[in-house]
């Protein structure tokens, strides 16, 4: 099977990949939201508990903020904490391409193992969130390792299931239940697998990964019982409110298969490719183990939490493994059209890319000109020259593609790897100036902590707003708010509107503050009462 990239090239396209686009403000959503327990550890020391402006925040264990406080400690002195931090994300994307990578070499042969991360990198829906703050990227990194150690063994049981144990210890601690749900049961699915996984060692050996799993998940709730036992029985009544599945979860599944359809995208079709040409051997470890694996990030997605295109990520280390199996026997109209629809596909995104940067800079096509500027008014629209003549060379090695890759079978997984690189490189060479005025939520924090030192507060209640604006004033500026009750005597209250429609409390509450963000329908009001 002939071979894509390997080696340093592709040590190379994986740097460029993680790295362009890393340095920016922090955004609002997932990356002001998870950066609020990471900026909770540098400045109240809350290792065990993860908060967000002095409150509990359980949507995750704490692996990855500790990660990213150790990144911000370290690094914080060259670049700004929050970049620093987001390192975390770099650096669980790039081990769970690796162990994802590992995984399919044992199991399908030395050559599979580039393919499996190319197809990791050319999958839509690793690209954003693999640049953002993301708690899920660490839990990703753990099932990769863990589908590693499983690979391993038949051939090494006690390496092998050491590692899977280290994996599954790690998952939980970074995604708790639903990360256990994910990995533990392929302990069990081992045996049933093959004749050899039933005899001598193998057994054995995934006994003690298991052991070696629950000392490293059951670790932090243990310390974190012993030392604050009500904060364990917060974090686990949450915990089950959040993983066990109910009748609103089936609701879901109709949603699940069109957010697969671009979020798997193209895994999917490759992943079921191999299940075609391997149909009588289902029942194998190489064949059985992906597929159990992905079932079972299916079926927490699915049941557990809110269904989102984030939560939607334990799903791609399974389905690169699959789609590792198929990519090298596709077909060779299937590979070229594969090849064709990558070509074709960044082709016409990266002059999607180019018309919105000549609507926002130059008002042409006019309408998508308006439009943009309703949603971003106050955005300062100066085009960068150094911006589009990076772009212009982006896009010629974009065009060029097809010249640049050898024909093979693996021809379109490298070129959905590079394409991939090169249009997020386009994206944030000509519109990052876009996405740090629109996604900024440092203005309005800045805003209000000018108003707080001409006309201070003992307090502040708040309505309306959720756990990224809560982070983004805390990190930004220190302001903490709690929640509004009418018991409660705090001289201001801030409220959160995100349809731009003012709220106004009752009572003898008077506007002293206030701050719009964005136009149309996606205005965002901030407004500060006061009562004297």
């Amino acid at each position: 099977m002939p071979t894509p990239l390997t080696g340093w090239p592709l040590a190379v396209l994986i740097g460029v990949y993680l790295l362009v686009g890393m340095g920016h403000v922090p955004w609002r959503g997932d990356d002001l939201t998870y950066l609020g327990p990471i900026h909770a550890i540098l400045t109240d020391g809350s290792w065990l508990i993860p908060s967000i402006a002095g409150e509990p925040f359980y949507e995750y264990p704490p692996l990855y903020y500790w990660l990213g406080a150790v990144l911000a400690r370290a690094f914080g002195w060259l670049m700004p904490v929050h970049d620093a931090a987001r390192l975390a994300s770099s650096l669980c994307a790039a081990a769970t391409l690796y162990w994802t990578g590992l995984a399919a070499r044992r199991l399908y042969g030395d050559n599979t193992g580039a393919p499996a991360i190319l197809l990791g990198l050319g999958s839509l829906g690793l690209v954003v969130h693999a640049h953002e703050t993301q708690p899920l990227l660490a839990q990703l990194a753990g099932m990769a390792l863990c589908y590693a150690g499983l690979a391993d063994m038949v051939r090494r049981p006690w390496a092998g299931a050491r590692q899977a144990g280290i994996g599954a210890g790690l998952t939980f601690l970074a995604g708790g239940l639903p990360g256990m749900f994910v990995t533990l049961p392929l302990f069990f699915a081992m045996p049933l697998l093959c004749d050899n996984c039933r005899n001598g060692a193998v057994p054995r050996a995934l006994a003690g990964g298991l052991v070696v799993a629950l000392l490293l998940g059951g670790s932090w709730p243990a310390l974190l019982g012993w030392l604050h036992p009500e904060a364990l029985a917060s974090w686990w009544n949450d915990e089950l409110a959040a993983s066990l599945p109910h009748g609103n979860h089936l609701q879901a599944l109709g949603k699940m298969i069109p957010l697969l359809g671009w979020f798997a995208w193209p895994l999917w079709p490759i992943a079921g490719w191999a299940l075609w040409k391997n149909r009588r051997a289902l029942n194998t470890p190489p064949v059985a183990l992906p597929i159990i694996a992905s079932l079972l990030a299916m079926v927490a997605v699915v049941t557990t939490g809110p269904l989102r295109p984030a939560s939607t990520l334990p799903i791609l280390p399974p389905l690169c493994l699959l789609a590792a199996l198929g990519v090298g026997t596709l077909r060779r109209g299937a590979a070229n059209a594969l090849d064709w629809f990558a070509i074709m596909a960044f082709a016409f995104f990266a002059i999607l890319v180019w018309i919105g940067w000549s609507a926002l800079y130059f008002g042409w096509p006019p309408g998508l000109g308006r439009q943009l500027a309703r949603l971003a008014p106050d955005l300062v629209r100066s085009p960068s020259t150094i911006a589009a003549v990076t772009g212009m060379f982006l896009s010629l090695a974009l065009f060029a593609l097809p010249v640049l890759t050898t024909r093979s079978t693996l021809r379109g997984a490298t070129n959905w790897a590079i394409g991939m690189t090169l249009l997020w490189c386009l994206a944030v060479a000509l519109w990052q100036p876009w996405f740090e005025h629109t996604k900024n939520y440092a203005p309005v924090a800045q805003a209000l902590a000018r108003e707080l030192e001409l006309h201070p507060a003992p307090c502040i209640t708040r309505k309306g707003l959720n756990d990224t604006q809560r982070a983004a004033l805390d990190y930004f500026n220190g302001i903490k708010t709690i929640h509004h009750s009418t018991d409660q005597d705090c001289p201001a209250f801030l409220v959160y509107s995100a349809d731009g429609l003012p709220y106004r409390p009752p009572g003898d509450w008077r506007t002293s503050w206030e701050k719009r963000l964005g136009g149309g329908r996606k205005t965002e009001l901030f407004r500060l009462y006061r009562h004297d």
